[in-house]
């Protein structure tokens, strides 16, 4: 359907190349459907879980049975999505998914966390999936997902924002195939700690110094702690440890 499909700026239906009048009337049936049942999926499953990270998963799985049915294929499937948002949902989504990306797209992504292990998905909030799966670098790596299925915890919203800070620092200019599993995933435990460090010594940074200009722009300082401590790391040659984490935050914040 999709190769023959497109939606112009009206969201209106323009079939492409020269189709015959039974090819319409197929196209017309499968995007009928498609109006049908969306909806009706899309309310069961958001009374059921909310808008959660649930909702995207069991909604993926219906997303990619439909890729099936279709045979939507891949170079076909940012088409598909867009004219599920347009033609058949009644969900109203905002959100600039921009015009050839794939990963931006809303259903795209629900489709891509149907794919994982229902545990992992809810080691995470639907936001802080949203906040990766934009993410190209990390996403080129699915060991990712395998970590935060192994991670023992729930990962808290602030510590997870602090977690990506980091986590684009570290991949900057890196290709993480080079790395074994188990290194890899001990650098993102390093990361992680770095973060959850950096909510403790900053909250405590805050209550002695109430009127420091520095709380006023913790987002960029963040960063820079972080890339203080990953090149703390690379002179001592080891991972980022506590000790680190004290001595830089110490370092960059000092008056």
């Amino acid at each position: 359907m999709s190769n023959v499909v497109e939606i112009d700026e009206r969201g209106q239906i323009v079939y492409k190349g020269l189709l015959s009048s039974k090819q319409t009337a197929e196209i017309d049936e499968i995007i009928n459907t498609l109006k049908e049942e969306i909806p009706e999926i899309e309310n069961n499953l958001k009374k059921q879980y909310g808008s959660g990270a649930l909702y995207r998963y069991y909604l993926g799985k219906v997303l990619g049975e439909y890729l099936v049915k279709y045979d939507v294929s891949v170079l076909e499937r940012r088409k598909f999505w867009d004219e599920i948002k347009k033609l058949a949902s009644q969900e109203e989504r905002k959100r600039d998914e921009g015009k050839n990306s794939e990963v931006r797209s809303f259903y795209h992504q629900c489709y891509e966390l149907s794919k994982l292990n229902k545990n992992t998905v809810e080691k995470l909030s639907a936001r802080q999936w949203h906040a990766i799966l934009d993410r190209v670098s990390p996403r080129e790596d699915k060991r990712i997902y395998q970590w935060i299925e192994e991670y023992p915890d729930k990962i808290r919203e602030d510590d997870w924002r602090t977690f990506l800070k980091g986590l684009n620092i570290f991949l900057k200019e890196k290709d993480t195939s080079v790395f074994e599993k188990d290194e890899l995933f001990s650098i993102y435990n390093s990361i992680m700690l770095m973060s959850q460090k950096w909510r403790i010594l900053i909250n405590e940074y805050e209550k002695e110094h109430p009127k420091s200009e520095k709380t006023r722009n913790k987002t960029g300082w963040s960063k820079k702690y972080m890339t203080k401590c990953f090149y703390t790391s690379r002179e001592k040659d080891c991972l980022v440890n506590e000790k680190i984490c004290d001595e830089s935050f110490e370092e960059i914040m000092k008056p």
